[in-house]
Formats: structure tokens, C-alpha cells, sequence
């Protein structure tokens, strides 16, 4: 059965704990367990799919409304002013984008090293969680 044996689907299903954001029907938005920058996060289609070509375009719609508002929402919260976006598909084959808000002089090398997983942010005591809340309160 496709999905299976997939983290998002379970996270989706609720079978793994996530720190998440929002959530409808059709898309999950949730902390990165494994911060980059500051507020890396993820949207993610619930239904396992690949490719944004494998959703009709209703539900791409939908879905980028949803990854609007998310970006919105992070880069006002944070101060920043550019985020970098990655749809992957190659460690988890499941459709979803990246939102790593950052600065607009971050230089290439640094984001090359956030997509080489060369960096990580540790988040000072209760900063996740304040951004947790901040997130939810805008993204209703």
C-alpha cells in the first residue's frame, strides 16, 4: 500500500507527534524536527503523493494557499524578508515544501549549506515554543 511506510503519512494520520501548526483536510503545516534556520517548516499534502503534478489543480490551489499563508505568517513573525522554498522528494518521497525564512543578504554558500544539511539551528529555551503559538494564532 503506497504511503505505508511513509513518515508524512503517519505524521498526517497522526501516528507520529508533530509540532504542528495548522492542519485541514488536506494539508499539515509543522515545525522541522530538524531546524536549518529559525522557523523551518514544512507543508505537506496529506494524501502520499510525489509530484504537485499528481494533484488536481483545485488541490494544488489549495495547497498553495495554505503555503502562502504559512510564509506570510513565518516571515512576519521572524523579520525576515526572503525565505527560501525546496519541494523535495528525494530522502522523503512524499509531496511537501520546505519554508526556510531567512534574510535577503544570506549568502549562496550559506543556503547550500542548509539544503546539505550542513547547518542547524538550536533554538534558545521556549523560542520554539513561543513561535509554535505565535504561528497557530495566525495561521486559524
Amino acid at each position: 500500500m503506497p504511503g505505508e511506510n511513509c513518515i508524512f503519512c503517519k505524521i498526517a494520520q497522526g501516528k507520529l507527534k508533530s509540532d504542528t501548526i495548522y492542519e485541514d483536510n488536506k494539508t499539515i503545516v509543522i515545525l522541522d524536527t530538524d531546524w536549518a534556520v529559525n522557523g523551518h517548516t514544512l507543508v505537506i499534502w496529506k494524501g502520499h503523493h510525489t509530484n504537485a503534478a499528481d494533484l488536481s489543480k483545485d488541490e494544488f490551489l489549495h495547497f498553495s494557499k495554505v503555503f502562502h499563508k504559512s510564509e506570510r505568517a513565518l516571515l512576519d513573525i521572524l523579520q525576515k524578508d526572503k525565505s527560501v522554498v525546496l519541494k523535495t522528494g528525494g530522502l522523503v518521497s512524499h509531496f511537501h515544501f520546505h519554508i526556510y525564512p531567512i534574510n535577503s543578504d544570506t549568502s549562496w554558500k550559506e543556503i547550500k549549506d542548509m539544503f546539505d544539511k550542513k547547518t542547524k539551528y538550536q533554538p534558545k529555551q521556549g523560542e520554539k515554543e513561543k513561535l509554535l503559538v505565535e504561528l497557530k494564532n495566525r495561521l486559524k
